[in-house]
């Protein structure tokens, strides 16, 4: 798969440009972004390569619509990747014109929507429909990890309230369950933050993030 795109009228070709051929992190060692992303995900090389095509495609469509643009699991793979380097910044700045990528970590409850309209986006821009191996046609929303757990505190809150003929038992088991989700949600945040504070403290060179990754 090529990172160039048919040759359909974009809205921005410059932009586009920008984006195809903006270098992306080099380790010390040399490896390129392709093969690092292989290495950390373990991925057949080509594999790599094709998501890296993609993942440029989004950055575009994300740089384009300046709104909340939601990439596929796989690409956000990528993602999550290109944002350990400190460059980050300063690419999505001087190729992109924006301090970040617009709807940065908006793979959430709610986002559904969102997808289908990047996807949507993706096939007026480049005059093709997605991949389908790399974007599926949808996308699951964020669930409670402890799902379970929700249902059987729902579960007995609505059993007692019953019994006892006091609503405020449901009332305790339904606040119990937002604030399991809520702090669910807060260590999703709390874990992306220090994956990117890691980033941020090895100074460029994203080999000591596959030394790291190769520790844990």
């Amino acid at each position: 798969m090529s990172a160039a795109a048919p040759s359909s009228g974009f809205s921005d070709p410059d932009l586009w440009l920008r984006v195809r051929t903006a270098p992306l992190p080099v380790t010390r060692d040399g490896l390129d972004f392709a093969a690092t992303l292989a290495a950390v995900r373990d991925m057949p090389l080509r594999d790599a390569h094709d998501l890296v095509t993609e993942y440029r495609r989004f950055l575009y469509l994300a740089a384009l619509d300046q709104t909340m643009s939601v990439p596929p699991a796989s690409v956000e793979m990528a993602w999550d990747l290109h944002r350990q380097s400190p460059d980050y910044t300063r690419f999505c700045t001087e190729t992109l014109g924006a301090s970040a990528v617009p709807g940065d970590g908006a793979r959430n409850l709610g986002s559904s929507a969102a997808y289908r309209a990047t996807r949507a986006a993706y096939r007026r821009e480049f005059g093709e429909a997605p991949p389908s191996l790399i974007w599926p046609g949808r996308i699951t929303p964020r669930l409670p990890r402890w799902l379970v757990l929700h249902g059987l505190i729902l579960g007995a809150s609505v059993v007692v309230a019953w019994l006892t003929a006091l609503p405020a038992a449901l009332a305790f088991g339904v606040g119990l369950s937002l604030a399991l989700y809520g702090f669910d949600l807060w260590m999703s945040a709390h874990k992306r933050r220090r994956r990117l504070d890691i980033g941020a403290a090895v100074t460029g060179d994203l080999t000591h993030f596959l030394s790291a990754m190769d520790r844990s």
